[in-house]
């Protein structure tokens, strides 16, 4: 009896080890969900009448330069490769604005909401319109993305947004609406603004790149709020003008869901490409090759990425005035994550033991979740006093502050008027428009 027990216990050890080491360094599979969002590059942008696409070649009207953009660009495209290393070939850059610095560092290029900016535009006037002529070209074509049918971002790899570049885009068109304002061309200048507002609500609502989703805030307040004062001021019926562009964001235009996918393809090809590099130092030996399996899991990492990714999405059932309470939310579990990996990095790792490179690298390659609720709260509320105040003569703002239908969206608060303005608190910060 003890001989038989002998004889089946070499090669049950043998058979028990070889099942461990397999539970060792076996992958899992990738979860439907996770390769659902790693086709996001897959699907390429429509490159017919695409505004990001026309970016590249901004403000030029040779067919040759123009076409010589987009074909390489596709080009770029075709080569690009969601496996592998990364090249180290440079991304094409868009909006292709050259040579703006000199003008942007100038102090007359003031943001248009900052006191005293309209004085020193209104004396530098000469200055600032050669600038407004030598950008011409750039505007036109700028402007014309009005005409166009989609807005989603180009593959970050291949080509990526200058935000400082399209940010001057908006300014110095904006300078000029300012300037057809002080002429008296309020037709002409309302028109060129309302464009201006919707090719940037159009970039918010349908680009699935953060860049653009932050950039109508930031020019909300400080390029168009000013501006349809000024018309508004200058005696312009704009309430009924900007009625459509100054309307209240949808749930769909505040959902970050697009961006968060692209952000998560985008980290998990630089995933992929770390273990690219890792399986290239390692293939010299199977000792080698089995100790990398061991310690780095493609898979598990991209399946505990998306779980990551997955407390960021806008759940069916959240609206406006639950939208506040979801943000800090989200705020709350990234900080306990944080927590529980810097205060308890014992337990963090033996989570994470048959995975260490990959959870290493996951938390370089996403150190924090982007949350933008708030801010797009934020602007939502903006264009609400906007809208108030447009539709107001100075006396009636102190009347219609008081009726239900100007309650904040969000907390549910009616605007209240201080120091002349009139304004809503969103997260402990007063958002408010000059009466």
């Amino acid at each position: 009896m003890i001989l038989m027990k002998k004889r089946f216990l070499v090669p049950g050890s043998f058979v028990f080890f070889i099942l461990l080491l397999y539970l060792l360094i076996a992958d899992e599979d990738l979860e439907p969900e996770t390769k659902l969002w790693l086709n996001v590059f897959e699907q390429q942008a429509d490159d017919h009448n695409n505004a990001s696409l026309r970016l590249l070649s901004l403000g030029k009207t040779d067919p040759i330069f123009i076409n010589t953009a987009k074909q390489t660009y596709l080009k770029k495209l075709n080569a690009f490769k969601y496996d592998g290393l990364l090249g180290d070939e440079e991304p094409m850059k868009y909006p292709n604005v050259l040579q703006f610095e000199p003008f942007l560092q100038s102090p007359l290029f003031c943001e248009l909401a900052e006191l005293g900016c309209f004085e020193k535009l209104r004396q530098q006037a000469d200055y600032v319109n050669l600038v407004i002529v030598e950008f011409e070209p750039e505007l036109s074509d700028f402007m014309s993305l009005n005409k166009v049918e989609h807005f989603q971002a180009l593959n970050p790899f291949v080509a990526e947004i200058k935000l400082k570049d399209f940010i001057f885009l908006f300014k110095l068109k904006g300078i000029e609406i300012y300037y057809d304002i002080t002429k008296g061309n309020l037709e002409k200048a309302s028109s060129s603004l309302e464009q201006l507002i919707t090719i940037n609500r159009q970039f918010f609502a349908e680009s699935n790149d953060l860049l653009t989703k932050i950039s109508f805030s930031v020019n909300t307040k400080n390029i168009f709020q000013p501006l349809l004062i000024a018309l508004k001021d200058a005696g312009y019926p704009s309430s009924d003008r900007f009625a459509d562009v100054l309307r209240p964001l949808s749930m769909k235009e505040i959902s970050v869901d697009e961006i968060q996918k692209r952000s998560f393809a985008k980290n998990a090809r630089i995933i992929k490409a770390g273990l690219a590099a890792r399986e290239q130092q390692s293939s010299d030996s199977i000792l080698s090759t089995l100790w990398q399996r061991f310690v780095y899991k493609k898979n598990m990492t991209l399946n505990d990425m998306y779980n990551d990714y997955q407390a960021l999405l806008l759940p069916s059932y959240i609206s406006k005035s639950s939208l506040l309470a979801f943000s800090d939310s989200i705020d709350q579990a990234t900080n306990e994550r944080q927590r529980d990996k810097s205060q308890q990095p014992i337990i963090y790792r033996l989570n994470n033991l048959t995975n260490t490179v990959g959870a290493s690298l996951k938390d370089i390659v996403m150190p924090r979740q982007v949350n933008v609720y708030k801010a797009t709260a934020a602007l939502d509320t903006r264009l609400q006093l906007l809208r108030l105040r447009l539709q107001a003569q100075d006396q009636e703002v102190t009347e219609l502050v008081k009726l239900e239908s100007y309650a904040n969206y969000y907390t549910g608060h009616l605007p209240f008027i201080i120091e002349g303005k009139v304004c809503h608190t969103i997260n402990s910060e007063d958002v408010c428009v000059a009466i």
